[in-house]
């Protein structure tokens, strides 16, 4: 007999499943559903909005700074060497080039943060990372650009009409105005906006100071462990 019978009264043998699923085809509103999530992260459409996200990886360049890195490399190795003291242990040196990546990594943040506030010294900077009142700022910028355009404008319509009624006389200067007797008036130039204080500047600056706040912490977390590494790698080669 082929195989074999089953006894009386034994259960039967369960069907073995199969590993492969059965596929099932979407439905409209799954489709539909995956077409919006689609369209909300094709990126930036808009020709400001696409230079504007070209840039996000060169604000600051952080990111870039690893001893892979052959601009970097020759100060990581200096420091890393200057660790070691000749030592010639490469699980020593190894994580004496971690320290020295993390060390000028932290250097490179603290002068970024500097550069950050300086930056905001300007009236008319805004933070990279997009804050709350970004569009409020946008609005009084456009609006002051707005009122010196109308001025500039206004100046160059009134030096116009009184030169084309005194053709006859020499041109004027370009930072002067003929009047209606004969005599220049020097043309009102808007002025310079104030820069902002210390405080304002540092106020508004943290936004970018706070993305800054995780590559320092990365990188004092790295040093640390690099540092224990170290001195236990150290003191099991002297003993």
């Amino acid at each position: 007999m082929r195989g074999r019978r089953r006894a009386q009264g034994a259960a039967p043998a369960r069907k073995r499943r199969s590993s492969r699923r059965r596929w099932r085809p979407s439905s409209p509103a799954k489709i539909e559903a995956n077409r919006r999530n689609g369209r909300k992260s094709r990126g930036p459409r808009t020709a400001a909005g696409r230079v504007r996200s070209s840039r996000n990886a060169l604000r600051h360049g952080l990111a870039a700074i690893s001893r892979h890195n052959p601009e970097c490399l020759p100060e990581i190795e200096r420091i890393a060497n200057a660790l070691c003291e000749g030592d010639t242990d490469p699980l020593l040196f190894e994580q004496a080039l971690i320290f020295a990546e993390n060390d000028y990594i932290l250097r490179c943040v603290r002068s970024e943060g500097l550069a950050t506030i300086e930056r905001m010294r300007d009236p008319t900077a805004t933070p990279f990372t997009k804050p709350r009142e970004a569009l409020a700022q946008a609005k009084a910028r456009f609006r002051q650009a707005k009122r010196v355009y109308e001025q500039l404008l206004a100046a160059k319509i009134k030096n116009a009409a009184t030169t084309s009624k005194d053709q006859h006389r020499a041109p004027s200067p370009t930072n002067s105005m003929v009047t209606s007797n004969g005599s220049t008036e020097p043309i009102q130039e808007p002025k310079p906006l104030a820069m902002r204080d210390e405080f304002d500047a540092m106020r508004l600056a943290l936004p970018d100071l706070k993305r800054l706040e995780r590559y320092e912490r990365r990188g004092w977390s790295r040093r640390k462990r690099a540092i224990r590494d170290f001195i236990e790698i150290k003191s099991r080669s002297e003993s």
